[in-house]
């Protein structure tokens, strides 16, 4: 970036070819994120829009935290500063893979509803295995109905 003072205080910046590059790079990086299935994108969660606090959030949206790790938006909702994408399971589900444990498998939690029930092919970790949703929508444990057991 070039930059060149104008006035006692001011400093006009100016984008030079390396910028222009680094943007476009990044720009196609998370293009290609988008269309990862969530397994792969929680690789490369940091390529997500970062949570912030007073913005509208649409269920199904992926975003991540500070640390790169993605979750997925459960419901529509504005963001609160005590809302932390962490710590509110009813607003956030973490997508697996962490920064800590890129492979990890996230924990079976139950659905509140059809808005955070599981999808085709979704894993979790429940009772100390791996289980596979075969359906969308399933709100059940996996000992019940709607999963088959994976190895890892």
């Amino acid at each position: 970036m070039r930059a060149e003072q104008i006035a006692r205080g001011v400093i006009l910046y100016e984008k030079d070819r390396y910028d222009l590059e680094q943007e476009a790079v990044l720009l196609l990086a998370r293009q290609q994120a988008a269309v990862l299935a969530d397994e792969e994108a929680a690789q490369v969660g940091a390529l997500f829009p970062a949570w912030t606090a007073g913005t509208a959030y649409t269920a199904g949206e992926r975003i991540s935290d500070a640390q790169g790790n993605l979750y997925r938006v459960v419901q529509d909702h504005t963001s609160q500063a005590d809302w932390l994408i962490d710590a509110t399971p009813a607003l956030y589900t973490p997508l697996g893979a962490t920064t800590e444990e890129p492979d990890a498998i996230p924990e079976w939690v139950q659905p509140s509803g059809a808005h955070d029930a599981y999808k085709t092919g979704d894993r979790v970790l429940y009772q100390g295995k791996v289980y596979e949703s075969t359906m969308d929508g399933n709100v059940w444990a996996p000992d019940v109905t709607g999963w088959i057991e994976v190895e890892v």
